[in-house]
């Protein structure tokens, strides 16, 4: 969070907005929560579980769009293609 949602002031990072005394510690607590399942997400991809990994971001892309969760989305879906065709050829 760049700056307060109500009166626009820059965010100092602290749970109560300066200027206009927001409480803010809902939404720095929900911005963790989309850091922390946008780590989850890329530890389960090196773990090799695809399906884990796009649940993590998909739930942290509801949360809040980021540009890295939107990429990481985007990759997670082509692995998870590939991964779904892999499969398919194997049982043939």
């Amino acid at each position: 969070m760049k700056r307060c949602p109500v009166c626009r002031a820059r965010f100092s990072g602290k749970p109560v907005c300066r200027r206009c005394k927001s409480d803010l510690f809902s939404l720095i607590q929900l911005e963790e929560q989309v850091k922390k399942s946008l780590h989850r997400a890329v530890y389960a991809l090196a773990a090799g579980n695809i399906d884990t990994a796009c649940n993590f971001c998909g739930y942290a892309e509801s949360i809040k769009k980021t540009s890295f969760g939107k990429a990481l989305s985007g990759f997670l879906a082509s692995r998870q293609d590939a991964h779904r065709a892999a499969k398919i050829v194997k049982l043939q």
